[in-house]
């Protein structure tokens, strides 16, 4: 059987160590790779599958992108409209879940942060709306969103309207002030250097969950770190939480957690 991520640019992807070290652990006959995916050739590549592939995982540019492709969705899929995994449901028809949303929120459950009420999401793609809910389901109900794209951030409005989470937007023009005891950071690490610029240093730095992850410590951990601020966490984990569910939606079973996480820390 197969499995596989895809996006673009896809090289990077630990995905493949996580899911291989898990299938190896539960004995299952499941090969997972990484396919190098544009938006463009997304459809044909849904189109390809076959019999022998149980699932694929989607990273940028491809969650928004593929709910125009397959109708069948979760809940959280929907109301994030994101979805980072195409699965077969039970009746063997090709499905959508959203497993980002409970890989930042495990992710913050077992770190030593109290996120109520508020919290800041900085960015407005695919992986904020996924933040948005995570911060949700933790009781957060005034979000703070730091982004460019004002059309990205009126569709995180209005999802935070429908979930009961009040979302005020602040474009990035001047001194960044953060709220609230949390910073999730949507932003990969080769854009960050323009927004450490523009973060004023008068303000005390809450905790960081920073997602992106390649390289780490980011520019942005790396600058929290040396600048006091709060606990810093890492995408690393939001990855590895997120898988484990695909590891049982692919798979069957439930994911080896320790195998997993024993892959991923020999790269640490």
């Amino acid at each position: 059987m197969k499995a596989a991520v895809l996006g673009h640019p896809v090289s990077h992807s630990l995905s493949p160590l996580l899911h291989n070290a898990a299938y190896q652990e539960l004995g299952l006959d499941i090969s997972y790779s990484a396919i190098e995916t544009t938006r463009e050739q997304l459809a044909e590549r849904i189109g390809q599958l076959d019999n022998d592939y149980v699932g694929m995982s989607l990273t940028m540019p491809l969650k928004q992108e593929v709910l125009n492709l397959i109708s069948k969705r979760s809940a959280v899929a929907a109301e994030t409209g994101s979805a980072n995994t195409i699965f077969r449901n039970a009746h063997g028809d090709w499905a959508l879940e959203n497993t980002d949303v409970f890989g930042i929120t495990e992710t913050i459950r077992r770190s030593d942060i109290e996120v109520v009420p508020s919290a800041s999401i900085i960015g407005s793609g695919a992986t904020a709306r996924s933040a948005l809910s995570a911060l949700a389901q933790l009781g957060v109900t005034n979000v703070l969103c730091i982004a460019r794209n004002t059309d990205a951030t009126q569709v995180l409005q209005r999802q935070g309207e429908a979930i009961g989470v009040d979302v005020q937007a602040r474009t990035p023009e001047s001194d960044i002030y953060f709220a609230g005891s949390l910073v999730i950071s949507t932003v990969p690490s080769s854009a960050q250097q323009h927004l450490i610029d523009l973060i004023a240093a008068s303000q005390e730095l809450p905790a960081l969950f920073d997602i992106a992850y390649n390289p780490w410590p980011s520019r942005l951990a790396t600058y929290w770190t040396e600048h006091g601020g709060g606990t810093v966490l890492s995408g690393i984990d939001m990855l590895l939480w997120q898988a484990t569910v695909q590891v049982e939606l692919f798979g069957g079973l439930p994911a080896p957690v320790e195998a997993m996480q024993l892959a991923i820390s020999l790269l640490q």
